[in-house]
């Protein structure tokens, strides 16, 4: 980031606090955090039984959970009563936070979680020559800057910088940068930009 031009600091979030935020998500932004959705998962299956895995669906909103093992989940009447154990109470976990829980493969679940889209702020910062917007999420107090970078062949991407001055992803264009920072932030990427 440009020396000078340095964003007001974003406020600590310390707290695991489960209830709504202004902007209508379960958890507060968190800097460097991964997917939201895997946000949400990790808190409601933290002390699951049967040490679940799970990982983002290939369907938006979706997160997949299933049992970490070897062998089939069929290969006894011990492990098929336990699955359904497991899947019961991983059920009730995720439906507890908001997620609509169906039956996944033999012995997982799939949860969907729609999420409120996040809605970005962006606005020219500095010098119309620096090619620099700023970007806030207002509902939740964060943000960040996105650069375009030009080299000797013309336009090379957007370098992307949260308010606190850390890098988050480069992008190809400047609305994927402003993803780019939902992301850093720990906010879901389904994001609204209303330019100024």
């Amino acid at each position: 980031m440009p020396q000078g031009r340095r964003m007001g600091r974003r406020p600590e979030v310390t707290s695991t606090d489960t209830t709504p935020s202004p902007g209508g998500l379960l958890l507060p932004p968190e800097e460097g955090a991964k997917m939201y959705l895997q946000r949400v998962a990790r808190l409601a299956l933290a002390d699951a039984p049967g040490d679940p895995l799970y990982s983002l669906g290939q369907a938006p909103h979706t997160l997949t959970v299933i049992h970490h093992h070897a062998g089939r989940c069929d290969q006894s009447r011990k492990r098929i009563a336990e699955h359904a154990a497991n899947r019961e109470a991983w059920t009730q976990l995720l439906e507890a936070v908001g997620f609509s829980v169906r039956l996944g493969r033999s012995c997982g679940v799939i949860g969907t979680l729609e999420t409120p889209p996040t809605e970005a702020g962006v606005e020219q910062y500095g010098e119309v020559q620096d090619f620099t917007e700023q970007v806030t999420f207002p509902a939740h107090g964060v943000g960040g800057l996105v650069q375009k970078s030009f080299g000797h062949t013309g336009f090379r991407g957007c370098v992307v910088t949260s308010s606190t001055g850390q890098q988050a992803a480069s992008t190809k264009t400047a609305d994927q940068g402003v993803v780019s920072l939902a992301l850093h932030w720990g906010l879901p990427h389904h994001v609204t930009i209303v330019r100024s």
